[in-house]
């Protein structure tokens, strides 16, 4: 494997753990937001069934990034077998 391809690989990576860590923070910031708008009236449920929402918001894009990433260490992993 040349020195390149190893080098995108890597970058991909990172790229999706950055891309997976942002989605993750703007949930929680969007749940805080719901929060402090409806303080008196945001019960336990619904609570609940917006975290629930945004955990599936979460799943649904960071399902192709962790494809991604294990897509990128296997083929890191072959490259480096003599």
């Amino acid at each position: 494997m040349t020195a390149k391809c190893r080098i995108l690989l890597i970058a991909s990576v990172v790229f999706a753990f950055a891309v997976i860590t942002a989605v993750c923070l703007h949930s929680l910031e969007e749940i805080h937001y719901l929060k402090g708008l409806f303080p008196a009236t945001f019960t336990v449920q619904e609570a609940f069934y917006a975290g629930a929402l945004e955990l599936v918001k979460v799943a649904i894009i960071a399902l192709p990034l962790v494809l991604l990433i294990g897509i990128c260490l296997f083929c890191l992993r072959a490259g480096n077998k003599p």
